[in-house]
């Protein structure tokens, strides 16, 4: 299957680029919608990257065993790269048509919206609250480590990508905090709405720092730098699709609290990231080296996946992973992996089509891809957004900006509980609805006709 030497993997992988910055740059000059711009960016870089990482290995990456049987591009294709391209253009089209007719603005204005908000608001601020002071001991532990590499190898080594992390016993403050970073991203919405419209700004601040707290606490822990970047990319993300609905002051507090957050961020990636490579015995600026080799290698991954494997997994892959979560059920992954001739790359940084390519071949990438896709556009082109859409859409966003990278088999259960919370939030919200009109409803009392109050 291989389509031919190192030289002609490198001209695929220079065509990609090419291509990739091409639709990024035309997508600013159309002034296309700022989410859709930066996601296209962000995955231009990474083959900007890529490109790099192949043509100075030496300087960026270095020269071993494992990266070598990385950057060997004689077992990649053309089309892989073209089969990214494309399920690129068809997930990233609801980014396009997000806020379509500036329905974001038109959000928080509703008979009782201001009241819901609060509502949320102090709910997750309190169940925050309350993870915090039951697990208090283990987060004081957690973010006492200073040796975040040995932590991350020691919850990483199944080779799975698939943390085996257990931040507290304590079933109230599991519950807590399971339902604190499940609506992380809920939360940071929430609170900008709440900026926007104006709307008890000091618990719209606190909401925020108490979303961000949460997830620190999770990223310290995992020692996961992509995660809470992701996290802060995403949140950012909202943040500038908010921005020309917010008064000038909404804005400056908005500029602080970012400012803040990205000082802790940007510290903690170069703590986690110095913490990996202390034990590097290779040359060069180790840290851009690591820095380098996380940015340029995921499309490269998926493309050796296209030229290597040599049968299907046909589930067993996803499918079988999620039986294996729910039900228990005999998984290996290792003997899944010499069944179909899975190359020897490791199965993490395949992009978020590796799994559904291992598993279906190209037909599934892009069925799978157009099929969310289609969904997505039609509810995110409705006049009025609903809270359950925002929900959904959120995740349809952080899962396309780590698919750049790595999307764990677990992540696709992560993919049916976000539509599950989604259905329950839906099904909330038509309730409100009929019981709104209800109220609202004239009613004859004699000869006359009264509004009901």
């Amino acid at each position: 299957m291989q389509e031919g030497g190192d030289s002609l993997g490198l001209f695929f992988l220079t065509c990609y680029t090419a291509i990739t910055c091409a639709i990024t740059i035309r997508s600013i000059i159309k002034k296309k919608n700022i989410i859709y711009c930066a996601l296209w960016c962000e995955y231009a870089l990474s083959a900007v990257f890529c490109v790099f990482c192949k043509v100075y290995q030496a300087d960026l990456v270095g020269f071993s065993t494992l990266h070598n049987r990385w950057y060997d591009l004689s077992d990649t294709t053309w089309w892989g790269y073209f089969l990214i391209i494309v399920c690129n253009l068809i997930a990233f089209k609801p980014f396009e048509v997000f806020d379509h007719g500036s329905s974001l603005g038109s959000m928080g204005k509703r008979k009782g919206a201001k009241q819901y908000m609060s509502f949320y608001a102090y709910i997750y601020i309190l169940l925050a609250f309350v993870f915090i002071i039951f697990a208090f001991d283990n987060i004081r532990n957690i973010l006492g480590i200073s040796d975040l590499g040995a932590l991350r190898s020691s919850l990483y080594g199944n080779s799975d990508n698939e943390s085996i992390l257990v931040i507290t016993n304590n079933f109230i403050a599991n519950l807590c905090y399971k339902l604190c970073t499940q609506f992380k991203y809920m939360s940071i919405f929430v609170a900008l709405l709440m900026f926007k419209e104006r709307h008890r700004v000091k618990t719209a601040v606190g909401l925020l720092v108490m979303t961000f707290a949460i997830y620190y606490i999770y990223a310290s822990a995992n020692a996961a730098r992509g995660g809470l970047l992701i996290f802060v990319f995403c949140s950012f993300l909202m943040i500038l699709a908010f921005f020309k609905y917010m008064s000038g002051g909404s804005k400056r507090k908005l500029i602080i609290l970012c400012s803040v957050c990205c000082a802790l961020v940007v510290s903690f990636f170069f703590a986690v990231t110095m913490s990996r490579v202390a034990t590097d015995t290779g040359g060069g600026n180790l840290l851009l080296r690591n820095i380098s080799f996380y940015l340029g290698h995921g499309p490269i991954e998926f493309s050796k996946i296209t030229g290597s494997l040599e049968n299907f997994a046909y589930g067993e892959t996803i499918i079988g992973r999620l039986m294996n979560h729910y039900f228990g059920t005999a998984y290996s992954w290792e003997h899944i992996q010499s069944e179909i001739g899975y190359p020897d790359i490791g199965p993490v940084f395949i992009t978020y089509l590796g799994y559904i390519y291992t598993d279906f071949g190209i037909f599934s990438c892009i069925g799978f891809t157009w099929t969310w896709s289609f969904f997505m556009c039609r509810w995110l082109k409705k006049p009025k957004l609903h809270i359950s859409t925002i929900f959904i859409f959120m995740y349809y966003l952080s899962f396309y900006v780590t698919g750049n990278f790595a999307v764990g088999r677990l992540e696709y259960a992560g993919l049916i509980t976000a539509h599950i919370i989604a259905l329950i939030i839906r099904l909330i919200e038509e309730q409100l609805r009929i019981r709104t009109r209800r109220n609202s409803l004239p009613y004859v009392c004699g000869d006359s006709v009264y509004e009901k109050r």
